[in-house]
């Protein structure tokens, strides 16, 4: 999720609630039974070629469709209408607006203000996560509007630099050393290669961050032209970053190849250690450098144990405040303890109530790895449904492109009429979609509210983004509860929310290792 701008990327026994259909979004399997293929063997002259359908296009073919599509009025209707304008616009249905209603009967008791905005960048994740914790801080001083600063996270996690070791970038290159021996075509190695620069990132990055840079008010770092729109940033680190990993194999490779002969006598291994810590003191200098960039495209930020002032007025008695303290401990006054929160993710291409986890998917190299609950739906939705009970807005990371309007801040299901219009629908489900490439997690917003039925089943969620105050309803837009079942893959919640069969799993369980292409290596 969130290399740009994250504005528009075997099954198992799925819930109740995977296998509801809904009306464009059709949960069938693509897999013709036999009987269906027997019918289409029957349909072909085997003794002859001739009768065989062909490979190729042919102008018969197109003659055919030609004259269909003529024969058929609402076809040239359609056609009439929608090549004059955006089909995505026309094709909104009047149902799924009347379902969108701003109206919850499950509710945070304050949300967080001003709502915010990533502009043209890929930080929803830090984003979401410190609107999150906004909410928390906001009830604990009284404080009416306030923001952390997204550019300090941004900052200490890029592989554009951290205050002590350049986070992602000395992650990358760290890789890119304890695979120097691998061939540069290997797929591994060019997958890495191929966005060794992404402002997106994972839960686990987040806690990876606050335990070690803390956190700091925007007040006292405020965001910049290049945070803002970090597409140019982004492109030129990761020049610098390939550049670099050819660089540092290069040196790996002559210093393996001087101790093959020097000690030879030692195990490859070993030599192999020896030869990435002879490079280590060229990427130390790298990292330099992308701090150079770092410090002066972005600002310099505090560093963790550097003192700062923040002051301020609280909401109820306008009183005047002031705080001195480091961004370190300005995390800890939060009083939200992130490492407690663990990631649930429906994936069902993959067994329920196992651990899983990504490949070379981090940030700070030994740090804690990304790992995921897989689980059911329904229980991703009765654990959001009793953290937003308890009060405590919901961290969750989903497929944002799909079926969904920026302007009217709709995420439905059944929001465009493709099959009236088109005469297709989609009939992918969720596994399919993942197995495909078809869909991935591409962004992270957060819950604060749900409206419940008779039965205390959810219909529809409130959703704060991180895209300014147009969208939908002042940014916040209505997410229904069929397309919570498609398209949202993850939430977080602290394990005390958590049955112990899962934290168990968590803690204990042996997780299934995804590779680094993997849909759910994708960053919010």
């Amino acid at each position: 999720m969130g290399s740009a701008n994250s504005t528009p990327r075997k099954p198992a026994t799925t819930s109740t609630t995977e296998k509801r259909s809904v009306m464009t979004v059709t949960q069938v399997e693509h897999r013709p039974d036999a009987a269906a293929a027997a019918d289409l063997l029957a349909q072909l002259n085997l003794r002859t070629s001739s009768s065989r359908p062909s490979a190729s296009i042919t102008l018969d073919s197109l003659k055919a469709w030609e004259a269909d599509f003529a024969s058929n009025p609402k076809h040239r209707l359609a056609s009439t209408v929608l090549s004059k304008s955006a089909f995505a616009d026309v094709l909104v249905r009047r149902e799924a607006q009347r379902e969108a209603q701003q109206v919850f009967n499950v509710k945070l008791s304050n949300e967080g203000k001003p709502i915010t905005n990533q502009k043209s960048s890929g930080r929803c994740w830090l984003f979401s996560a410190t609107n999150y914790l906004r909410v928390m801080l906001a009830r604990k001083l009284d404080l009416d509007e306030f923001q952390f600063s997204q550019s300090y996270l941004f900052f200490v996690d890029s592989k554009k630099g951290s205050l002590t070791g350049l986070s992602k970038a000395n992650y990358f290159l760290e890789n890119m050393l304890d695979l120097a021996d691998t061939p540069l075509d290997d797929r591994l190695v060019q997958n890495l290669m191929s966005e060794p620069e992404n402002d997106g990132g994972q839960w686990d990055m987040l806690v990876n961050l606050l335990d070690t840079f803390g956190l700091v008010p925007q007040a006292v770092y405020p965001e910049s032209t290049n945070s803002s729109a970090t597409g140019r940033l982004d492109a030129l680190l990761t020049a610098k970053l390939r550049e670099y990993a050819l660089e540092l194999r290069t040196l790996h490779d002559a210093a393996l190849e001087s101790l093959s002969e020097t000690h030879k006598g030692r195990p490859y291994g070993e030599r192999k250690a020896l030869a990435a810590q002879s490079a280590r003191k060229r990427k130390d200098e790298q990292l330099a450098e992308v701090y150079r960039i770092l410090a002066i495209t972005l600002g310099q930020p505090p560093k963790p144990d550097d003192h700062f002032v923040w002051e301020y007025h609280d909401k109820k008695s306008s009183k005047y405040h002031r705080v001195e303290t480091t961004p370190k401990q300005f995390y800890k006054d939060v009083g939200i303890d992130v490492s407690q929160a663990l990631s649930l993710v429906n994936d069902p291409r993959h067994e329920y109530k196992t651990l899983m986890t990504v490949d070379r998917l981090g940030n700070v190299w030994g740090g804690r790895p990304v790992k995921y609950i897989n689980a059911e739906i329904d229980l991703l939705k009765e654990t959001a449904v009793k953290l937003l009970k308890a009060d405590i807005p919901v961290w969750f990371g989903c497929d944002v492109g799909k079926f969904s309007n920026t302007p009217l801040g709709i995420m439905s299901t059944k929001l465009w009429d493709f099959d009236e219009a088109l005469g297709v629908s989609l009939k992918m489900n969720k596994a399919q979609r993942l197995q495909t490439g078809e869909s991935a997690m591409t962004h992270a917003m957060l819950l604060t509210a749900v409206n419940l039925d008779a039965e205390g089943k959810p219909t529809r969620w409130r959703v704060e983004n991180s895209w300014g105050e147009e969208p939908g309803d002042k940014g916040y837009f209505v997410m229904t509860d069929d397309w919570f079942s498609e398209f949202v893959y993850q939430i977080v919640a602290d394990r005390k929310y958590i049955s112990k069969e899962l934290t168990d799993v968590f803690d204990h369980g042996k997780a299934t290792v995804l590779p680094p292409w993997d849909p759910m290596g994708t960053l919010a």
